[in-house]
């Protein structure tokens, strides 16, 4: 028995003496950060400050503004001056304007060589012609700042823009110089592989593998359970939608409002068409059964996607059809609520646009369309209703052609065109006479002035080959 105790003890102090072994073995793999505390933080310190506001934009109160504030930004100590410029020149290369400004006139701003900004300088400018925002730097103060090229120039610039589209230029430099201070701020990433997807690819191990592979697996499953939901949704819809085909037809057929043009007619017979020809698809699919295994709905995941967005469609122009007709036929219910969709895109209109008259013109419209819901019975309210959207339209393309020159017209672009009568979000005159309500033209606006936000990308070039200073600019 004492024996066997004894043991235990000593079983134990090899285990605690390998631990420590095996401690003493790790330690010189530690990263060298942990060793020894991280460096004070730089302390702010006293920077010159110059404004040269050559576009009359600045009040003295937002010169002493920058002058105030630039000193408490706490640059790192190779900062030692900070220079604000505004322009008017209109130029669309900022960085040109700033170098031919600082080459002829402020050759304190560039290196002895003249091909480079001079040491321990950062320039902050706006174009306020050009609407164009820049930072420009010193090498020593390009590398401190980290802000010759990349995500912190981005972000720095991006910060200037908001301040500067609303033309509160003070705070737009200020922006951007202490954006620049600030190693956190960086231009988001733009969409595409995720951003851990290098790292992953980098051999990171086995772990990274494991969390891609369930990835994969994710999707592979979520694939198959969408394509079951479809399946079974197309599975009930579409013999009831071939067996009113024929009816449904003829109604679409029926139609005898303005509204019912050749446009529309058109719109009918694609999705009816369509339909028709999905006989072939279904038979490919008719072979799944619900217990069928998930890698058969992932092989036939496309003609079921072709078959549900067939059908989606089919069953959308069915009660769009059925909601035309009964507005053709005096349904006061429906003629209401076709006048109230209308009315809340000429509100819209009046209050988007900045031309009083065509706003006043949008209002004369609604005023027209009110009057007209309260004579839901009237003989001519299709043709009434029809001229009303023929008017209408003219506002929102005199609206489109003055403030929103960058919409392609709706007969330039494949992609945009009005709701169609397959469109969950069409209405009653849609397309008639190439009508594009103005809620569609304003979210292609919309969706323009962000895409020319996206793609505004850093400019970091000079038309001057010799010059190759640190910084670029961008437009806002």
């Amino acid at each position: 028995m004492t024996s066997s105790v004894s043991r235990v003890p000593r079983l134990l102090l090899v285990v605690l003496l390998g631990a420590a072994a095996l401690l003493l073995l790790l330690m010189p793999f530690a990263p060298a950060r942990a060793q020894a505390p991280a460096p004070a933080p730089a302390e702010s310190q006293l920077v010159s400050v110059g404004v040269d506001d050559r576009a009359g934009v600045l009040s003295d109160g937002d010169k002493e503004l920058l002058r105030t504030e630039t000193g408490r930004i706490a640059f790192p100590p190779q900062v030692r001056q900070v220079e604000y410029l505004v322009f008017d020149d209109g130029d669309d290369n900022l960085n040109d304007t700033t170098e031919r400004f600082a080459q002829d006139e402020r050759p304190d701003l560039v290196s002895e060589d003249r091909e480079k900004w001079a040491p321990g300088t950062l320039i902050v400018a706006n174009d306020a012609e050009a609407r164009q925002v820049g930072i420009y730097c010193g090498d020593d103060v390009c590398a401190a700042l980290d802000v010759f090229e990349g995500p912190h120039l981005d972000g720095s610039l991006e910060a200037m823009k908001d301040p500067m589209r609303r033309d509160n230029h003070a705070v737009g430099l200020l922006a951007g110089a202490q954006a620049a201070a600030d190693p956190t701020v960086v231009a988001a990433e733009p969409e595409g592989a995720p951003a851990w997807l290098p790292w992953a690819l980098g051999g990171v191990g086995v772990v990274a593998a494991g969390a891609i592979g369930a990835a994969v697996a994710a999707s592979r499953k979520k694939k198959a359970t969408t394509a079951r939901e479809r399946y079974d949704r197309v599975s009930r819809e579409y013999g009831r939608v071939a067996g009113e085909l024929d009816g449904l037809d003829i109604r679409a057929n029926s139609l005898t409002s303005p509204l019912a043009d050749d446009e529309l007619r058109s719109q009918w017979a694609d999705v009816r068409d369509r339909f028709l020809a999905l006989d072939t698809v279904m038979g490919r699919i008719g072979e799944l059964r619900p217990e069928s295994k998930d890698s058969e709905f992932r092989d036939k995941a496309d003609d079921i996607e072709t078959a549900h967005t067939t059908v989606d469609q089919m069953e959308t122009a069915e009660r769009n059809i059925d909601q035309l007709f009964r507005m053709e036929q005096g349904d006061a219910d429906v003629r209401r609520r076709q006048l109230g969709e209308l009315h809340e895109d000429m509100l819209a209109a009046a209050l988007g646009t900045e031309d009083e008259r065509l706003a006043a013109e949008a209002r004369a419209l609604d005023a027209r369309a009110d009057e007209l819901s309260r004579d839901t019975r009237a003989a001519d309210f299709m043709d009434r209703y029809a001229r009303l959207v023929v008017d209408y339209r003219l506002v929102v393309e005199a609206i489109r052609a003055r403030e929103m020159s960058d919409v392609e017209a709706a007969d330039d672009a494949d992609d945009r065109h009005a709701p169609r009568l397959y469109d969950r979000d069409w209405r009653a005159g849609y397309g008639y006479n190439g009508f594009v309500p103005f809620y569609v033209v304003s979210s292609w606006h919309a969706q323009d002035v962000q895409a020319a936000a996206a793609a505004s990308s850093t400019n970091t070039s000079y038309s001057n080959a010799s010059f190759s200073g640190g910084g670029g600019s961008s437009g806002y």
